[in-house]
């Protein structure tokens, strides 16, 4: 099974690809390891939905993966959902693809610029169904909402949030599993929340506990994977 893993920042998985042994250079940040005997690939894409896009389009044109593990950070949108865990986005959209007016925001399906539900998107929404029928992750299922931009509150997106009453935000949720999704290539989306929303300004670094909370879900995710 060829596998990639992608990751917005090298020190979310440098603990994991300490352990590993280097195969060979795919390209800039992209690489091939031994991992438990077997290989898999590793893409350190860059912060945001538009560079994240382009390496991830570049590395699935490369090679024709089975299944792409993609780590992130995101915030908060609800009280019950608390800071320091890992949890499994299952679904997304776009929460800044439009035009805004008049303290109001319009997506380009709200203006009829496109249909709601062209593939890959069913009302507006990406849902993700391209998992392996065998697997089943451990992790808290959530629904997320991604802007390049994390606003300081909700009212900077309160149109596109009541559109699904998101669970979490990030940059680059919806943008990967857009590509996949498109690819049809299996995807598994593991994201750290980091804290609540209103506090996102401040908590731009990452730090141990990110990277040892996403190292242990990777590997729990590559034993039953592989």
């Amino acid at each position: 099974m060829e596998i990639l893993v992608i990751a917005g920042n090298f020190s979310v998985l440098q603990n994991f690809i300490s352990q590993l042994v280097l195969v060979e250079n795919l390209g800039k940040n992209y690489a091939r390891f031994s991992y438990q005997e077997k290989e898999l690939d590793i893409l350190i894409s860059g912060t945001g939905g538009s560079v994240t896009s382009y390496f991830l389009t570049k590395s699935l044109n490369f090679k024709q993966y089975d299944f792409v593990i993609h780590l992130g950070r995101c915030f908060s949108l609800k009280d019950q959902l608390e800071s320091g865990i890992v949890v499994n986005v299952i679904d997304d959209y776009f929460g800044d693809m439009g035009f805004g007016a008049n303290e109001s925001f319009s997506s380009v399906f709200d203006l009829g610029m496109q249909n709601k539900s062209e593939f890959p998107f069913v009302n507006e929404m990406l849902e993700n169904n391209l998992l392996l029928p065998e697997f089943q992750s451990q992790y808290r299922k959530v629904s997320g909402i991604s802007c390049n931009a994390i606003p300081n509150s909700l009212f900077g997106i309160a149109n596109m949030y009541l559109k699904n009453h998101p669970d979490i935000i990030s940059r680059d949720g919806a943008s990967v599993l857009y590509i996949c999704m498109e690819e049809k290539v299996k995807l598994l989306q593991l994201f750290y929340v980091v804290d609540r929303l209103e506090n996102a300004s401040e908590n731009y670094q990452i730090e141990e506990l990110e990277v040892a909370k996403l190292t242990e879900a990777l590997e729990v995710s590559l034993a039953q994977v592989l």
